[in-house]
């Protein structure tokens, strides 16, 4: 991935060395469980974790790879030339290239994981921060895009809240899923004994796979990559409202910006009206997201035991959609947790209708005098015709509230007290209490 859109701790765990380092590990490890089994003399592994691959030992291995055109293979043969005489028949002795690479992979994608958890339990925190904040700032909510009901502020912001928990849930089980390593030889059938695969995936804190041919079955890689990408799904979904939201014709909500910010290159008039660039970003990185989940799957379907159409897509797909669901959650928690908010705006234009959002309340409560629904519904509906789009008023100026006010039969049902009541936005948010104390307000 790019390096705008790449956050340092990820890019850290993707990059080359570590990646190399890890098919290290693996091997320490496998060396460690067959001195514990009396496989090899004691001391070996010692000697095999003193090495610590470095960017020296990486410029070796690239020079050994333009000769035999094996990357891992590469990196093994510039080890050896590190480790003391006795130590080097058993590097990489009994094992193939995949029970290196698939081994270290998998711990690289639960760190990954890890990393997603903790960048969304910190989006979570914003938001009820900002639910909390809001949880008496009345909207209108729009269905369809066209005004529906009073709402309130903060239910969107645990609407979100409910979904990040959710995805925090299925990521740390995915975290089992991923979690699983292979020291199985060439076609799964164990050149060295299962104990020791057992043994070194446990060292790696992993699980050993059940089962596996010469690599980890692909259905796990894709696993990992719906999870992730139904993180993207969500903070699209999010960004977006926000976009709708702060369009200038609502001008609900802006994103913040530094005092010295431009908004367009050509037109002045921007800076102050305000883009809103990063949620913007946000849904565009979305895009990019669910591109490689196509990736992930076309890798699923390899030939028999094994065929290597999956490594080359593995090293773009992997990284790069880990790396931008990441990026998207550190730039979607700065949008809401600097997020400016306009109450007066979200009233005002709550009533932009005159009124006509209260039609339902006043319907339910002409059938609690006796009225049958139906004539209700064509009642209130027939006021509603009257009102024309653009200024929301009769051709003489009435608004939707002014009729309802004004007609008889309306009146001597319910009376102007009540009335009143139906027309306050609390009379229709009376009950969202109970969904604040779902969490903990």
């Amino acid at each position: 991935m790019i390096k705008r859109f790449t956050r340092p701790e990820m890019e850290e765990l993707f990059s080359i060395l570590r990646k190399k380092q890890g098919w290290h590990d693996v091997e320490t490890a496998v060396v460690g469980a067959r001195e514990k089994l009396g496989d090899i003399p004691a001391g070996i592994r010692q000697m095999v974790a003193a090495i610590v691959i470095t960017p020296e030992i990486l410029k070796r291995a690239d020079e050994i790879e333009a000769e035999i055109d094996h990357d891992l293979l590469a990196l093994i043969l510039s080890v050896a030339e590190q480790l003391e005489e006795e130590a080097r028949p058993c590097y990489h002795d009994g094992l193939t290239s995949y029970d290196d690479e698939d081994t270290a992979l998998a711990v690289i994608l639960v760190l990954a994981l890890e990393l997603i958890i903790g960048a969304i339990e910190k989006l979570c925190s914003v938001v009820y921060r900002r639910a909390v904040e809001h949880k008496e700032t009345v909207m209108v909510a729009r269905t369809h895009f066209i005004h529906a009901k009073p709402y309130v502020f903060s239910l969107w912001f645990f609407n979100l809240l409910d979904d990040l928990n959710e995805h925090l849930k299925v990521l740390r089980g995915a975290i089992e899923v991923v979690g699983v390593g292979k020291i199985s030889g060439a076609v799964g059938t164990y050149t060295l004994p299962p104990e020791i695969e057992e043994i070194a995936c446990r060292a790696l804190n992993l699980q050993a796979a059940k089962i596996s041919t010469q690599i980890i079955s692909r259905r796990v890689h894709c696993h990992f990559a719906s999870v992730v990408v139904e993180v993207a799904n969500t903070l699209e979904k999010y960004a977006t409202d926000i976009r709708l939201m702060a369009g200038t014709d609502l001008s609900e909500v802006e994103e913040w910006k530094s005092p010295k910010a431009h908004g367009s290159s050509a037109m002045p008039g921007k800076t102050m009206l305000r883009n809103p660039i990063k949620s913007e970003n946000v849904c565009g990185l979305a895009k990019v997201a669910r591109g490689y989940l196509l990736t992930a799957f076309e890798c699923q379907n390899l030939w028999l035991q094994r065929t290597l159409d999956n490594s080359s897509a593995e090293r773009v797909w992997l990284p790069d959609l880990t790396t931008v669901v990441h990026f998207m959650l550190g730039r979607f928690t700065d949008v809401l947790d600097k997020l400016v908010v306009y109450p007066r705006q979200m009233e005002a234009n709550l009533w932009r209708t005159g009124g006509m959002v209260f039609a339902e309340d006043v319907m339910m409560a002409l059938t609690e005098t006796g009225m049958a629904r139906p004539e209700a519904y064509e009642l209130l509906e027939g006021l509603a015709r009257q009102i024309r789009k653009g200024p929301y008023t009769t051709d003489d100026g009435k608004t939707y509230r002014s009729l309802v006010y004004s007609n008889p039969t309306i009146v001597n049902l319910l009376g102007m007290v009540r009335l009143d009541k139906l027309f306050d936005p609390w009379n229709s948010l009376k009950n969202v209490q109970s969904v604040y104390g779902r969490f903990g307000i």
